[in-house]
């Protein structure tokens, strides 16, 4: 059916520390390097896209994503 996500990429709300330990685990990289990581790719999606999409992406995040996010 057009529009809908295959199920293996279909979104799933996790916490920080699960993000982080499944980044860490897809890059072979430690946690430390797995936040740093992330927090690099918020910083660029900050940049790429208008604030408004920004706002409407990290919105949908748990609280304890906030500190990971650039401040505008």
């Amino acid at each position: 059916m057009p529009g809908r996500v295959p199920q293996r990429w279909a979104a799933t709300r996790m916490g920080l520390e699960e993000f982080l330990r499944r980044v860490a685990e897809r890059e072979g990289a430690s946690l430390d390097q797995a936040r740093e990581h992330a927090a690099a790719v918020f910083a660029t999606l900050r940049e790429a896209i208008t604030d408004k999409e920004f706002f409407d992406v990290t919105v949908q995040l748990p609280d304890e994503y906030r500190a990971m996010l650039p401040r505008p």
